[in-house]
């Protein structure tokens, strides 16, 4: 503030010389310097002001997450104890449904917690941007006004101390995939047709034939049977026109014999047949196909297989020509070896 007087004074200074009357009788001087004093003494009660009410909710937001904290590590001792014994009455039973319950209240309330400490970094922010605002304007102490500055919190402080994480429910998959029927030539196009080899040895080991068979096992579930009739057609189609097209391509037909061989085993793995079922896991029956009868389309992928497996003998046959030949000419014996 001293230095805007002085600031002021070397301003009318350079206009008026050093004639003070002058300066005394206009009274621009200090009609200028008591409306800087309103602006700042306005900034610094709004200052005080917000300060107060955002350090009212910041300490209402603390209490409240140490609350929740407390009553959240409770549940979680509870309900690890709980749980881990089996019932032996009706009270009990009861107990643990009760504690459940809880364990889902408590899930909300960590939400509430997490908002509340949204609202605390904005109010933080909104202190900070006050106080730069004072600042501008030419008040230095405000370190002074917010009571020796530690309501200022810093930037990269910790509002509240971390609460501990509570795990989630594991969400249960069906292991399904469903789509329109509008949408199966361009399924067809981007599964089959376009992949590439060198993009699907990046992906899941038989993820195509893994998202075939989670196709099917939807309209088994729904019981649409002309659409898996489409749907088969379809992949049968579409794998042979693509080694059709790049006949002389290895990659092309390792990657379809090893995708077709896996829709295979898992068509046979989950058709309810009791002698694939011999090493599933109860879940895994559990997930077998209960309407449809894929076991001719079981035969048709094999011997779609068996084709792919013989054109590809034959292909790696004439690419071993090429190099045995030379390779017979150009030999040369090493001496010692018989």
């Amino acid at each position: 503030m001293s230095q805007q007087t002085t600031n002021l004074k070397s301003l009318a200074s350079s206009n008026y010389g050093s004639d003070v009357d002058i300066i005394n009788e206009d009274g621009e001087l200090a009609t200028a310097y008591e409306a800087q004093k309103g602006i700042n003494r306005q900034l610094q009660e709004e200052l005080s002001a917000e300060k107060q009410f955002y350090s009212e909710h910041i300490s209402k937001s603390k209490a409240e997450i140490e609350r929740l904290r407390e009553q959240n590590e409770k549940y979680q001792k509870l309900l690890s104890a709980e749980l881990s014994q089996e019932p032996k009455n009706k009270e009990q039973e009861f107990a643990q449904n009760e504690i459940i319950r809880l364990a889902a209240e408590s899930l909300a309330l960590q939400e509430r917690v997490d908002k509340l400490s949204e609202s605390c970094r904005r109010y933080k922010n909104q202190i900070r941007l006050l106080v730069n605002k004072l600042k501008e304007v030419g008040v230095e102490d405000v370190n002074d006004i917010l009571e020796g500055g530690d309501a200022v919190v810093p930037q990269n402080a910790s509002l509240v101390e971390i609460a501990p994480v509570t795990r989630k429910k594991e969400r249960e998959y069906l292991g399904m995939f469903e789509y329109k029927i509008q949408d199966e030539p361009a399924i067809i196009k981007k599964l089959i047709l376009d992949l590439k080899p060198r993009v699907a040895v990046t992906l899941l080991p038989g993820l195509p034939a893994y998202i075939l068979f989670m196709m099917l096992r939807h309209m088994d579930h729904v019981d649409d049977e002309p659409k898996m009739h489409q749907l088969m057609k379809g992949v049968r189609s579409g794998v042979k026109r693509t080694l059709k097209k790049r006949a002389d391509s290895v990659e092309y037909s390792v990657l379809w014999l090893a995708n077709m061989l896996r829709l295979l085993n898992n068509l046979r793995q989950y058709s309810g047949d009791a002698v694939y079922q011999s090493h599933n896991t109860p879940r895994q029956n559990q997930q077998c196909l209960r309407i449809f009868d894929l076991s001719e389309y079981r035969q048709v992928l094999s011997d779609t297989a068996v084709s792919i497996y013989q054109g590809l003998i034959l292909l790696l046959e004439r690419q071993l020509e090429r190099l045995i030949v030379p390779a017979i000419l150009e030999h040369e014996e090493i001496s010692g070896l018989s």
